[in-house]
């Protein structure tokens, strides 16, 4: 059984799916192109509109699937013409906003350069803000998004390539849903990207048959390593070892864990003399926040309002969970023999603690805050 006849005969859900797909990403990417079009006076009345275009469309598709199923169900309507005009429309539709996306990103209008994000910081981006930022930094990875996009779709617009087209864009569309989805991109988009998406699913779902042949047809014909026994365990052990590993890094790095977190010096103490407010302007060592992070790393930085680089301590650690304690590695004198200094913790507290330790031959004392 071939595809064709796989699809002459469907349940109601896949009609459904299918004219729910093409219909409402035909209206969406209508009204995609004509409301920005539209003069500024009525642009109040744009998003209604939209919403009730599209809203009529699901209706309309609920209710045609419906009557289809019905039709073909009493033997009287061959449903081969109309899936074929149902697959077109969503072929092009989905090409012409993928080729739409891809142009905008090879001209810089998608991912362009934005001057008050780039001069905010990271901390207070929104996450649509953060994608932004994160692809419009490399001018090149948005041309490769671009190029995926354009070529995909580009071979969407042929039957011959159709499959073609979903192997390369079918990837890509499910990485952008993911961003989409958890960085709250916005509703609309969200909406495309996810039409997108399972319109390229039902395509390739029409082929399922010839797809499953191919790949029984088409196996690794190459001979098999050692026994079956043999093969099963190297394939265990490929999973476990792994699994073990990070497991148990996952433990030793998380001994540490009550520790992480930004800290705040509310009061230091240097050579038992209490270092000013306001040293940290002429003292990089007057430090104001500590930074302590997994995978061994700290940060002492003087500047109380944000992370600077250039005046900030960089230094590693290994924590002892038995003696309550810190090792810190300096490589600041001396990069090849760095210098290991205990640090002594007192009162540690989920969010408060105090710090005994020797650099450079001055003792000091620090009261942190989380």
């Amino acid at each position: 059984m071939n595809s064709a006849e796989v699809i002459n005969s469907t349940k109601w859900v896949s009609k459904f799916s299918l004219s729910f797909l093409a219909i409402v990403g035909t209206t969406n990417t209508a009204l995609f192109i004509i409301l920005p079009l539209l003069p500024y006076e009525i642009s109040q009345f744009i998003f209604p509109v939209g919403f009730l275009a599209l809203g009529l469309s699901i209706l309309f598709s609920i209710g045609f699937s419906i009557y289809w199923h019905r039709k073909e169900n009493n033997g009287t309507f061959n449903s081969i013409p109309y899936i074929s005009w149902f697959s077109t429309l969503l072929r092009y539709w989905m090409a012409f906003l993928l080729l739409d996306f891809g142009f905008q990103k090879i001209f810089e209008v998608n991912f362009n350069y934005s001057y008050h994000i780039n001069d905010s910081l990271s901390g207070v981006l929104t996450g649509p803000e953060l994608t932004w930022k994160y692809y419009g930094f490399s001018y090149g990875l948005a041309v490769i998004l671009a190029l995926f996009q354009i070529i995909g779709a580009i071979l969407l617009l042929f039957k011959r390539t159709t499959l073609l087209g979903i192997t390369i864009l079918l990837p890509v569309m499910l990485n952008i849903v993911l961003i989409n989805v958890f960085y709250s991109i916005g509703p609309i988009t969200l909406f495309t990207s996810i039409l997108i998406t399972l319109g390229l699913i039902n395509l390739f779902l029409q082929q399922k048959v010839d797809i499953i042949n191919f790949f029984n047809q088409y196996k690794n014909r190459l001979p098999s390593i050692g026994n079956h026994f043999s093969r099963s365990i190297a394939r265990v052990l490929c999973i476990l070892i792994p699994l073990l590993f990070v497991i148990y890094y996952n433990y030793d790095v998380h001994l540490s864990k009550k520790y992480f977190g930004k800290w705040k010096v509310t009061s230091m103490t240097r050579n038992g003399k209490l270092v000013k407010e306001n040293q940290w302007q002429q003292d990089t060592l007057a430090w104001k926040t500590i930074y302590i992070e997994e995978r061994g790393k700290m940060y002492y930085c003087p500047n109380p309002y944000m992370y600077v680089e250039n005046t900030s301590l960089f230094m590693k650690y290994h924590h002892d969970d038995k003696e309550q304690n810190f090792k810190v590695i300096s490589y600041e004198k001396n990069p090849n023999k760095p210098d290991t200094i205990p640090v002594q913790i007192n009162n540690f507290r989920n969010n408060s603690m105090q710090w005994k330790m020797i650099l450079y031959k001055d003792t000091i004392q620090m009261e942190l805050k989380k």
